[in-house]
């Protein structure tokens, strides 16, 4: 952060702000790809090719492995998830800093 500040033009007040968007958005990003896998596990769950419901965890993540792709089959509508997701991640997490600093509280980059 405070190379940041040392090389830009920007006022410092810009950069954290440019600093906590770009945090919040990695953090997004790393929070889709470790959650998805689950959710596409949830999922096929719930989507059984028969309508029942009896498939044990293992059997589910083995039918995904084997129908789905293999390991790319458990990140199966990621692009989507990343525009959706990552953009009400991202947007939370600034929101939430922005509340911290104007509640006086201690935020990102003070």
């Amino acid at each position: 952060y405070s190379m940041l500040v040392g090389l830009s033009f920007l006022p410092q007040k810009e950069i954290a702000l440019e600093v906590e968007i770009g945090a919040a958005f990695l953090a997004s990003i790393v929070a889709c790809i470790t959650s998805h896998p689950g959710d596409v596990l949830l999922t096929a769950t719930y989507k059984n090719s028969d309508g029942s419901n009896n498939a044990g965890f293992g059997q589910t993540i083995q039918r995904v492995y084997n129908e789905e792709g293999g390991l790319s089959g458990f990140f199966r509508g990621l692009n989507a998830r990343f525009f959706h997701v990552a953009c009400i991640i991202t947007f939370q997490l600034v929101i939430y800093d922005q509340l911290k600093q104007v509640l006086g509280l201690p935020a990102s980059g003070s």
